[in-house]
């Protein structure tokens, strides 16, 4: 097919339209349930820093909680993924929202009771992050057992344009409830809204995945799984896109409430107001992919997400009101959703059933690492030479590792790739299936798809 046919993604996928997953009643009851508990939990993301603002009045307490909220969800990667291959994954994530709830319940309580300190919090924060890095994994392993394969792609966009749609929502209620119910009602409504993801867990009957078996330690299963990642340039560039978006971009999000503060000088409703931007973008952008994702090949909306990006990180750090800031976070939420959804479409469109879990956990480890470190450095930076000068050094930082990647992976080029997914839990003993690829006399790509 010439450069202007849409790239072929997976067997039918593009005949079978945008909203296909939702004819599997499975699919459609654990999107719903997803959407209603992600939302809480983003309320919950929402309150910490607030109630820990409010006990310590400290910045740097508040930056530790952010840290807490995010981290640890790295560093229990190489277990999600395991256990994702090796066990039934919807008890997996049962009793991860059962360690979530418990953990809200706990906050609850405390806000409640008025025996709230700063350490219990934290230490609930980074035992429910834990349960969130489990959740996460486990959850894109999950999605294709409740579709068949030719609703997979529809299945991949529209869980992503869940995880974003409850961003956005979640951030907004936790405003209005904080505004009028206060804390203790934030902690409450999203202890709840686990016992409908439970529920519908529960009702599910979904096909039965390939486990890789008990055998092996998690750090093997993890070096397996590294292994495997490796030896296929899609995967490369997904991992290697999300990690640097993250870092030089999305971690830059992180340092809003400072600027916010010292470089525009407005107060915390605008702040509300530019996050509500970012996350609306972020909304917009995953309505675009979803019905307009087999129009573009994956490569071509990583490489407008990636410029995208670098034009709103630049534009936020010279932004001199907050006027031009909620533009430039629009975009960047775009850019994000762009960059983020085609590179984990890419991702599960390729992998084999036996290492879906672990190879998903490194791509998520890869954003999760890179974004709270992103921060953190930032931070630091931005105390010695300013706010604006480090957002904008970020922006020339990820110009130029994304360069690097456009002239090392000839323009992004693996993520259009999409080969035969193996039900095999055995790693392949052979270098996978390349597409036929060739350019004919004009200069026109051709890819072959069977």
């Amino acid at each position: 097919m010439t450069e202007a046919e849409p790239a072929k993604t997976g067997p039918g996928a593009e005949s079978d339209g945008a909203l296909v997953a939702f004819q599997s009643r499975e699919f459609t009851t654990f999107w719903v349930a997803g959407l209603i508990s992600n939302t809480g939990t983003w309320m919950q993301t929402v309150t910490v820093p607030y109630v820990v603002d409010q006990l310590t009045h400290s910045t740097a307490l508040v930056g530790v909680a952010a840290f807490c909220t995010y981290f640890p969800a790295t560093l229990v990667s190489p277990i999600a993924g395991s256990l994702s291959d090796r066990r039934d994954r919807r008890a997996v994530l049962i009793w991860a929202q059962v360690v979530m709830m418990a953990m809200a319940t706990t906050l609850w309580a405390l806000w409640s009771s008025g025996s709230a300190t700063t350490v219990l919090i934290l230490v609930c924060v980074v035992i429910s992050a834990v349960g969130n890095g489990i959740t996460i994994a486990a959850w894109q392993s999950y999605v294709p057992q409740l579709v068949p394969r030719g609703a997979l792609l529809s299945a991949v966009r529209l869980n992503s344009m869940q995880f974003t749609g409850a961003r956005a929502f979640g951030p907004a209620l936790a405003g209005l409830i904080l505004a009028t119910l206060g804390p203790s009602a934030a902690f409450g409504i999203n202890a709840i809204s686990f016992l409908v993801v439970i529920g519908a867990l529960m009702m599910l009957t979904p096909r039965p995945p390939v486990m890789v078996g008990a055998q092996g330690t998690v750090i093997q299963h993890f070096r397996e799984g590294l292994r495997y990642l490796r030896r296929r340039q899609v995967f490369v560039v997904s991992v290697l896109t999300v990690f640097f978006v993250a870092m030089f971009g999305v971690g830059l999000v992180q340092l809003l409430a400072p600027f916010t503060r010292h470089v525009l000088d407005v107060g915390a409703g605008v702040y509300g107001l530019l996050t509500a931007g970012y996350g609306g973008g972020a909304v917009v952008g995953s309505l675009f992919m979803v019905w307009f994702g087999d129009t573009f090949r994956r490569s071509h909306f990583t490489l407008v997400g990636v410029v995208a990006m670098v034009v709103g990180v630049v534009a936020l750090g010279l932004s001199p009101a907050w006027g031009f800031a909620l533009g430039a976070l629009f975009v960047m939420g775009i850019a994000q959703v762009f960059c983020t959804v085609s590179c984990n479409t890419a991702l599960q469109l390729n992998v084999d059933e036996g290492f879906r879990g672990r190879v998903s956990s490194l791509f998520l480890m890869s954003f999760f690492a890179a974004a709270p470190l992103g921060a953190l450095v930032g931070g630091v930076t931005g105390q010695l030479v300013g706010l604006r000068a480090t957002i904008i050094g970020g922006a020339v930082l990820l110009a130029a590792v994304s360069t690097w990647m456009i002239v090392r992976y000839h323009r992004l080029r693996p993520l259009d790739e999409s080969v035969p997914i193996s039900d095999s839990a055995d790693a392949p003993t052979h270098a996978p299936r390349p597409l036929p690829v060739d350019l004919d006399t004009a200069g026109h790509l051709h890819i072959e798809i069977d």
